[in-house]
C-alpha cells in the first residue's frame, strides 16, 4: 500500500515538475517573442532581403533613405541593356526619365513612401504574440521580398527599345508582286527576306523583376530569326490569280450620311487596289488579298477624312428678340471602323481571285461606328427642342464673291429662327429686306440689251434647301415654284438632276410649309466652306411621322437653241458679254409624309424649265437698240451665271 502511494506521489511530482518546465518554456517564448515585437515595432523584421541587399532591422526613416538611395542610382545611371547584332554584342542605357524640351515621360516611378511603409509592416500582426511569431522563423533564415509600388509604362518602355535596335531589327518579307500596269498586265515578282525579330516584352518584363530586386545589371536583349512565309515560288503559282482578279471591275463603296441623307460614293477597282495587293496563305491555298496596313491608310485618307466627326454636345440660348442666339444641337460621332471595312474588303477581293471578270462592280456598304454625346438637345431647353426632324443640303460651289455674301447674309438671318406651332413659315418675311441697309450685294443679271446689278442675288439658293429640309422632315409645303431655268447650283444633290429646286423672289414667289407638329421647331443654318455646302437643320420634338421624296426624273430635255447676239452701245465697241446658255426640261419627283397614324400622304411636284439659248451683248458705235425686255430674266429674280469673252 504504501509502495503504491509513493509510486503515485513520484508520478505526481513528475507531472508537476513538466508543468513546471513547460511554463518556464512558454515564459521564455513569450517573453522572446514580446521582446521581439517590441525590438521590431517601427523596424524591418531581421533577415528580410530585396534581392540580395538587406534591409533587415532598418528603421522607417533608414529604409525610405535606402530606397531613395537606390531609386536615385537608377535615375542617373540608367538601365543597361545589350543585343546581338551582325554577329557581335551591342549595348546601350535607357534612363528612366526621359526629358523632351519641356515635356518628359517617365517610364518608371517607384513609391518610396508606400514601399516603405509596407516593408516596415511586412507579416506584423495586431496581436503581439501572433506577430512575435511570424518574425522568430526570420531569426534563422534570409527571407526575400520583391519591390511591389512600382509604375512600369511598359507600351512606353516597348517603344523606346525599339527606337533603340530599330536599325537591326528587321521583320521578314515575304515574296510579293509589283503591279506596273493593268493594261497591259506588267508585274514583277518582289523576292522574300528573312529577318532578325528581338523579344521587346520579355525584355520589359526583365526590367520589371530586376527593378523589383534592385538588381540593376545588363538586361540581354535576346532575338530569333524569322523566316518569310510566302516564297517567290508561291507568288510565281497564284499569278492567274492576279489576272483574274485585275480584270474584275472591283468595288463601289457607298455610304449615307443619316443627317442629311446625302449618299457617298469611292470606286475602289484595280487602278486603286493595285498597289495595296498581297499574296496570303489561306486554308494552304494561296489567294490575293489586301496589305492590312496599306488598306487602313488608304480608307483613313481616302474616306475617313470626309465621314469623319467628333460627337457635338448641345447648347441652347434665346436672345431678347425671341430668337435663339447660341444653338448647337446635340450630334452623334461618326468613326470610320477600319478594321471591320478591312476585313469586308480583303474577304471581297479574295472571293474575286476566282470569279470571272464581271463589268459591273460589287457595291459594299462603309461600316462605321457612333459615338453618343455627353448632353443631348432636350437636355437644354424647355421648348421641346430635341430632335433632328430633317436637314436639306445644296451646293453653292463657283459662286461668284456677291452671290456667296448674300447666301451668308440669308444664313446667318434664318439660323435659330424658332417657328411657333401653327405658324406657316415664310422664307421672305424672315430673309426681307433684300437691300444693302439688309445686308445683301448687288448681283449682275441680263435685262434687255444690258448687263445690270441687282441686289439680293442668290436668294433662290436658300429657298432650294428649305424646300429639302421641308420635305425631309415630313412639313406640309404650303408654297413652292420651281425656277425658269436649269441651274446647276439646284440640282439634285444625289443624282444630280433637276427637279427639287424652289426659287424665291421678292414679293413672289415665296416658299413656305407649315409647322404642324404641335411644337416649336427651330432652324439651325450652316455654311459648309469646306465643301461648299448649306446645310439647313430643322429641330423640334418627333412625333413619329417620316418624310422623304424620290430623287427627280428628267421626263425629256429641250434643246436651248441658236445663240444670239445683242448689240448694244451700252458696251465698249468690239467687247462681249455673254450669258450661258441653257438646256430645257421637263422633271417629275414624289414628296412623302407618312403620318404619326400610319397616314401616307404623297404629293407629286411636276416642274418645267424653259430653254434659254446663249446671249451674248456685243458692243457698237452709235447703234440705238431696243429697250424693251426680251425676258432674258427667268423668274424668281434667278442671277445669271455670265463669262466675259
Amino acid at each position: 500500500m504504501e509502495e503504491e502511494l509513493v509510486i503515485k506521489l513520484k508520478i505526481y511530482k513528475g507531472k508537476l515538475f513538466a508543468l513546471f518546465l513547460v511554463l518556464i518554456i512558454f515564459v521564455f517564448v513569450y517573453g522572446t517573442c514580446l521582446v521581439l515585437a517590441i525590438s521590431y515595432k517601427d523596424k524591418v523584421q531581421p533577415n528580410l532581403y530585396i534581392g540580395d541587399l538587406g534591409i533587415g532591422g532598418m528603421e522607417k526613416q533608414e529604409l525610405q533613405s535606402f530606397l531613395q538611395k537606390m531609386y536615385a542610382r537608377v535615375l542617373s545611371e540608367g538601365i543597361k541593356f545589350s543585343y546581338k547584332a551582325e554577329n557581335e554584342t551591342r549595348s546601350f542605357v535607357l534612363f528612366p526619365v526621359i526629358v523632351a524640351g519641356e515635356d518628359s515621360v517617365e517610364l518608371l516611378s517607384l513609391d518610396t513612401s508606400k514601399e516603405t511603409n509596407r516593408l516596415v509592416n511586412y507579416q506584423k500582426d495586431r496581436s503581439v504574440f501572433l506577430q512575435a511569431i511570424k518574425i522568430l522563423p526570420t531569426l534563422f533564415g534570409k527571407k526575400r521580398v520583391n519591390l511591389e509600388n512600382i509604375s512600369l509604362q511598359e507600351d512606353k518602355l516597348s517603344f523606346q527599345l525599339a527606337e533603340k535596335i530599330s536599325q537591326n531589327s528587321v521583320k521578314p518579307k515575304n515574296a510579293g508582286v509589283k503591279i506596273n500596269s493593268i493594261s497591259p498586265l506588267d508585274y514583277e515578282i518582289t523576292p522574300a527576306q528573312s529577318g532578325t525579330l528581338y523579344n521587346l516584352d520579355e525584355a520589359v518584363q526583365m526590367v520589371k523583376e530586376s527593378v523589383q530586386m534592385l538588381d540593376f545589371g545588363n538586361i540581354y536583349i535576346n532575338s530569333s530569326a524569322q523566316v518569310p512565309v510566302i516564297l517567290e515560288s508561291d507568288v510565281q503559282s497564284a499569278i492567274s490569280k492576279l489576272e483574274i482578279l485585275l480584270n474584275n471591275s472591283g468595288f463601289k463603296l457607298t455610304y449615307t450620311n443619316n443627317e442629311t441623307k446625302q449618299e457617298y460614293s469611292w470606286t475602289f477597282g484595280p487602278k486603286e487596289f493595285k498597289d495595296l495587293i498581297e499574296l496570303q496563305k489561306l486554308d494552304n491555298q494561296f489567294v490575293f488579298g489586301l496589305n492590312k496596313e496599306k488598306t487602313i491608310v488608304y480608307l483613313e485618307k481616302v474616306i475617313g477624312t470626309e465621314i469623319n466627326v467628333e460627337p457635338e454636345n448641345a447648347k441652347f440660348k434665346i436672345g431678347e428678340n425671341g430668337k435663339v442666339t447660341e444653338f448647337k444641337g446635340s450630334r452623334a460621332g461618326i468613326k470610320l471602323d477600319t478594321e471591320k471595312n478591312y476585313d469586308l474588303l480583303n474577304q471581297q477581293l479574295i472571293e474575286q481571285n476566282q470569279l470571272l471578270p464581271d463589268s459591273k462592280p460589287k457595291i459594299i456598304g462603309i461600316q462605321f461606328t457612333e459615338a453618343v454625346p455627353k448632353v443631348s438637345t432636350g437636355e437644354v431647353n424647355d421648348l421641346g427642342i430635341k430632335d433632328m426632324l430633317g436637314v436639306g443640303v445644296s451646293d453653292y460651289s463657283n459662286s461668284p464673291t456677291n452671290r456667296i455674301k448674300n447666301i451668308k447674309n440669308a444664313v446667318n438671318k434664318l439660323n435659330g429662327v424658332l417657328i411657333k406651332p401653327g405658324e406657316e413659315f415664310s422664307t421672305i418675311s424672315y430673309t426681307a429686306p433684300f437691300t444693302l441697309e439688309g445686308g445683301y450685294y448687288p448681283e449682275l443679271v441680263i435685262k434687255g440689251d444690258e448687263m445690270k446689278p441687282e441686289v439680293g442675288g442668290g436668294l433662290c439658293q436658300i429657298g432650294t434647301t428649305l424646300f429639302r429640309m421641308a420635305m425631309n422632315s415630313g412639313m406640309p409645303i404650303t408654297q413652292r415654284r420651281n425656277h425658269s431655268l436649269v441651274v446647276g447650283h439646284y440640282n439634285d444633290p444625289v443624282n444630280h438632276l433637276p427637279g427639287t429646286d424652289a426659287t424665291v423672289y421678292d414679293p413672289i414667289p415665296d416658299f413656305r410649309f407649315l409647322n404642324d407638329t404641335g411644337n416649336y421647331v427651330l432652324i439651325q443654318t450652316f455654311l459648309d466652306v469646306k465643301n461648299q455646302d448649306v446645310i439647313f437643320t430643322l429641330w423640334g420634338t418627333s412625333d413619329g411621322r417620316k418624310g422623304f421624296y424620290t430623287h427627280p426624273i428628267v421626263l425629256n430635255w429641250i434643246p436651248a437653241g441658236e445663240p444670239k447676239d445683242i448689240e448694244t452701245t451700252k458696251l465698249e465697241p468690239g467687247k462681249k458679254t455673254c450669258q450661258n446658255a441653257f438646256r430645257g426640261a421637263n422633271t417629275t419627283f414624289t414628296y412623302t409624309r407618312i403620318l404619326p397614324d400610319g397616314t401616307k400622304e404623297d404629293k407629286v411636284f411636276d416642274s418645267y424649265y424653259r430653254p434659254l439659248p446663249k446671249i451674248c451683248l456685243v458692243g457698237v458705235a452709235a447703234v440705238v437698240t431696243s429697250s424693251t425686255s426680251d425676258g432674258i430674266l427667268p423668274e424668281g429674280g434667278l442671277e445669271v451665271q455670265t463669262v466675259v469673252e
